[in-house]
Order: structure tokens, then sequence, then C-alpha cells
């Protein structure tokens, strides 16, 4: 694609307006480098599939969201019944009414500008991220007190507008350091109503060492699937991290994740499991990259799909085991259902080792429910719904099994259970 071209695209004229504004009250020399990376990626990008979120969202008109108030009332209903220190993102920016900014376990800075130099290039960016620096308003950095027992991190995104064609766009740079001995729980929580939104997220989360972490991410579908949500995470690992990081993605419009994990110290360990559905016409993109530098350390890796109708989840992995990352285990795993013909699950998993002495596994299945176990169940009285069902639960409740909260594993429980129960499940091949 030529420059003209790129400047008759209706897209890239309105991110130019965007970040015409943006930058008369946020401008900064790092996020104008960002916007001239960015532009230079959508003048190389093709915009010739449905995987691009550009192309995906077609003519709809894109403006950067609006400062509006919310009221906690609004939001009680959705959240999860948690006791927990919670910052409230909406619109573009953090609500610092209703967030619980002066806590006494994490110390929380708000800046307009993005001071902060983490100096690890590991990070390969991506038009979304260069848009995450170039056009958020607020930079977020976190750090947790060395505090006994710290309350859990609950991070909501919130987003309200006007219904109409406009897609209101939020973007978010966060920065969160874990510096505890103490085991802490960081929730992610992307609450969906129904109006036109695209929330664009970037997080670097710093695993000191000795520090224990479990990260619980919920994009789960309100009775909408009109929405777009694009995230970007970096983590690096120290000496002696132990990281479970937990995902339950559900039926937005599009959504695009972009894992990358990098073990910088030693004896480290990191399990990842995600459960991901779509339905109807939904795009799902996730693409996961482990990079191991230090020695003795274990990256495991479990990730389950689930598609419908005409929708598509694309999975790819990377694990990459440098040389002098020896006595390494790495395991990836993926299990996927298509449930109607028009479906797709596409898989690609890599390894990339550099040296000998590791561990390191992968596998992948596909597949549909099995119409010889339906039989079976039918045969002993139990119809052929009650029978779908369980066999589908039984293939997700394997990732559910390790997490140690009750109070979250019943979460991700109810939220699957509710998307089953509305669900129709008499698709035939």
């Amino acid at each position: 694609m030529d420059m003209d071209t790129l400047m008759e695209n209706n897209h890239y004229k309105q991110l130019k307006n965007i970040y015409k504004l943006h930058k008369k009250y946020h401008f900064s020399k790092k996020s104008e480098i960002h916007w001239y990376k960015l532009k230079n990626l959508l003048k190389k990008k093709p915009y010739n599939n449905k995987k691009f979120f550009f192309e995906y969202i077609n003519k709809n008109i894109l403006t950067n969201n609006q400062k509006l108030y919310v009221n906690i009332n609004q939001l009680k209903n959705f959240l999860f019944k948690i006791d927990a220190v919670i910052l409230f993102f909406i619109n573009g920016k953090i609500d610092k009414n209703i967030s619980n900014i002066n806590n006494s376990y994490y110390i929380i800075n708000i800046d307009k500008h993005n001071n902060i130099n983490y100096k690890n290039y590991f990070f390969k960016h991506n038009i979304y991220s260069h848009l995450s620096e170039s056009l958020t308003k607020e930079f977020i950095s976190i750090n947790c007190t060395k505090s006994f027992n710290p309350k859990p991190l609950y991070l909501v995104y919130f987003n309200i507008g006007n219904k109409n064609k406009k897609i209101f766009m939020s973007n978010y740079r966060n920065y969160i350091h874990i510096n505890n001995i103490y085991p802490i729980i960081l929730i992610e929580h992307h609450i969906n109503i129904n109006q036109l939104y695209f929330n664009n997220i970037f997080n670097t989360l710093i695993l000191d060492n000795n520090s224990k972490l479990e990260y619980y991410k919920f994009i789960t579908n309100e009775n909408n699937n009109k929405n777009y949500c694009t995230i970007n995470n970096e983590f690096y690992l120290y000496n002696n991290v132990f990281f479970k990081k937990y995902d339950l993605l559900m039926s937005s419009k599009y959504i695009e994740q972009n894992n990358r994990f990098k073990f910088i110290g030693q004896n480290s360990k990191l399990i990842y499991k995600s459960i991901s559905f779509a339905k109807n016409d939904n795009l799902i993109n996730t693409n996961n990259y482990v990079e191991h530098d230090g020695k003795n350390c274990c990256s495991i890796q479990k990730h389950k799909a689930i598609t419908l109708d005409n929708s598509i989840i694309n999975l790819i992995s990377l694990l990459k085991i440098n040389k002098f990352a020896i006595k390494t285990d790495g395991q990836i795993n993926y299990s996927s259902l298509l449930l109607s013909k028009l479906s797709k699950i596409n898989i690609q998993p890599g390894l990339d080792i550099l040296n000998n002495n590791v561990k390191c596994t992968h596998s992948v299945f596909t597949g549909k429910i099995d119409e010889n176990q339906i039989f079976f169940f039918q045969m002993r009285g139990i119809n052929f719904q009650k029978a779908y069902s369980i066999l589908y639960m039984s293939f997700i409740l394997d990732s559910l099994k390790e997490i140690n909260n009750d109070n979250l594993k019943e979460i991700f429980l109810k939220k699957i259970s509710c998307y089953l129960s509305v669900e129709n499940f008499f698709h035939e091949f």
C-alpha cells in the first residue's frame, strides 16, 4: 500500500484527526515517536483479510471516547463480589471518584505522559501497542507494598456512550510491578454492555525476585457481542517467581490478545491456562510467545477453545529456549471443540530450542462431541441435551481444577454455565 492509498484510507484519517486533538493536551516526544511508527505500520499492513481489526470494523466511525462520569450503582450488578482494591477504567481514563486509589496495599501513580523507561527491549511492538503508547490519556503505574496478606487488585474496564454507529475508542497503558513475597491476586474484568466500543490495552508486568502472582482475565458476554478488545501483555519473570495466569474469553465481536513472557531469572515457573468461546461470526486471535533465558525454569500452557456458528478462533504460540537456559521444562497443549460445520479453529504451536539440556513437549487436539458417547448416555436414560452439556462441561472443567481461590473458581463456573444455558447445541455435521 503506497502513501497515497494510506492517506485515502478512512481509518487512517480518523486516527490522524484523533491524534491531532490528543497531542494538544497529552503531547510528549515518546508518544510522537510511537505515532510515526504506527503510521508506518498502517502503511505496510495489507487490508485483505478479516484477521485485521481495522478491516474488521469496516466503515464504522472510530472516535476517541468522551469523558463521562459513571455512578458506582451502575456497575454493582456486573461486579464480582470480592473484597479487593478496585480500579475503574472508564472511557479511557481511571475514575478517581470511585476507584480505591489510596489504599494500604498498592501505590498507584497516574501521569499524563509516559515517564517510565523499563530498559528491556524484549517486546515486539505492533499496531495496537503503538496505538496505546501514542493515544493513551493517562499512564498508570502500580507497585505493591510489602504488606502482609494483601487484598486482590481488581481492574475493571467499562465503557459508556451513545448508541449509534460510532465506535468509541479507549486506549490504556499500565505498568504493574510485583515485588512482594506474599501472594498477589490480580483480576482484570472487561464488562461488555450494549454499546459499540473498542478497548485497546497495553500492560507491562514485572515480577520481581520471589514474587507470587495469580492473574485472572475475564472478557465475558453480558448479553452483548458487539464490542472490540485488543490486549498486549508483556511479562518479565525474575528469580524464584511463581506465576499462574487464567483467561476466560467469551464472544465479543473481536478479541485479540498478544502475550509475551520472558524468563530473565532462574528457578521460576509459569502456569498459563485459558478457555476461549466464540459464536455467531465473532473472531478471537491469541498469540503467545514464551522465551526462556534463565536456568531451571518451567512453563506450562494449556489452552482450550470452543467455536459455534460462523466464528473463528486463531491460536498461535512459540516457545523459545535460548542457549544458556539449561534444564528448561516447556509444555504447550491445545484442545479444541468445533460445534458447527462452519466454525473454524486454527492452531499453530512452535518450538525454537537452542540447547540440548531441556524437556519440551507440544500437543494439539481438535474434534467434536462424540456421537457414541451421546448414545451411551441416552441408553442410560439421559436425554440428548443433558448428555451434550455433561460432555461439554467435562471438556472444560479440567482447566479449572487448579484454581485455588474458591470464589474465583465459582465465578468461572457461573459464567460458563450461563453461557451454556442460552446456547443452542444442536448443530449437526
